[in-house]
């Protein structure tokens, strides 16, 4: 089985709500004045997604929509009795992430309850940033309680516009490369900020191969210590964190740099579709031709076949309860 854990659906209603529905082409949302991503088709079309999905060879599709992540409360209960319907309909098919405000208080929380627990969603989604604040601020707390309590794991994507580099905002570098950068120090800050000794049944998924994070491993493994509050090695935290294997299309180097420093147990498939292999946010376009040699190439690494198959979808069901 192959489960992406990384597909992006939107309902069409709230883009049209929000203004940035097209028929043919595309539409851009942006954030403080910066591209924050690309709107087309693809991403409100089920079906034409049910297609490319068979063509590529996913089984399973984790949904996560674009537009919730700064969504009020009210647009992000919608989404999540929507992606219930979708797993109701499809449920062989497609998996939901549960949306909510988090810096909201008790409503946002009660909300995640609902969708997990009443609406059977599998896990819950948010960014890398969650209103400018980093993922280790106790301003979380109380989502990492919740989502320990009730056995869930938590995606974190990149945020949008990561806030706070002041070279990354020009030349499209938010989204090209900021979003990286703010993955490696997104997952660094849960392990300096002490998140894993708190909460250590958490089950994070970070986007991306964490932006490169194991390129830089082992430097953060040596030097970790100048946190000055890691209660044991930095690498042992490491082992605790799962991670995405979307955001570069499928490119070698960086597959092979992320099998250099994290272990494949910790590894799930991921695309990032329908924004990249479609060429709609990249110039290469390569189709679902593409998407289904990544899979292939993950089937022919040298790994157990045990370790590719749980690489492929294994780990992902057992996380997700699928």
């Amino acid at each position: 089985m192959v489960v992406d854990f990384q597909h992006h659906y939107i309902p069409v209603e709230l883009a049209k709500q929000r203004g940035l529905y097209s028929e043919t082409g595309r539409t851009l949302l942006q954030e403080g004045g910066l591209p924050a991503t690309t709107m087309h088709q693809r991403l409100y079309d089920l079906d034409l997604q049910l297609v490319d999905m068979d063509q590529a060879g996913v089984d399973v599709s984790v949904l996560s929509c674009l537009l919730g992540w700064s969504a009020p409360l009210g647009d992000c209960r919608f989404i999540n009795d929507d992606l219930a319907a979708i797993q109701k309909k499809y449920p062989r098919r497609f998996a939901g992430l549960a949306q909510a405000p988090v810096l909201e208080g008790k409503p946002a929380l009660a909300e995640l309850r609902r969708a997990l627990s009443d609406l059977g969603l599998r896990g819950v989604t948010i960014t890398s940033q969650v209103n400018g604040l980093s993922l280790d601020s106790p301003k979380l707390y109380d989502l990492y309680e919740l989502v320990c309590e009730l056995d869930a794991p938590m995606f974190v994507h990149p945020a949008l516009v990561p806030a706070g580099y002041e070279h990354l905002k020009d030349y499209d570098l938010p989204r090209v490369l900021g979003r990286e950068v703010d993955l490696t120090v997104a997952t660094t800050r849960l392990i300096a900020g002490g998140i894993f000794d708190r909460y250590p049944n958490l089950k994070i998924v970070m986007a991306h191969f964490g932006g490169g994070i194991a390129a830089v491993k082992d430097r953060l493994v040596g030097k970790g210590y100048r946190f000055g509050t890691l209660k044991r090695p930095f690498g042992e935290y490491f082992e605790m964190v799962y991670f995405d294997m979307a955001g570069f299309e499928g490119g070698m180097v960086a597959l092979n740099c992320a099998l250099e420093g994290i272990r494949p147990e910790r590894l799930v498939f991921a695309s990032d579709y329908p924004q990249d292999f479609t060429g709609v946010n990249t110039d290469t376009g390569k189709g679902m031709t593409e998407l289904r040699n990544y899979i292939e190439t993950i089937r022919k690494l040298p790994l157990s076949e045990q370790s590719k198959e749980d690489v492929l979808g294994g780990t992902a069901a057992r996380l997700l309860k699928l």
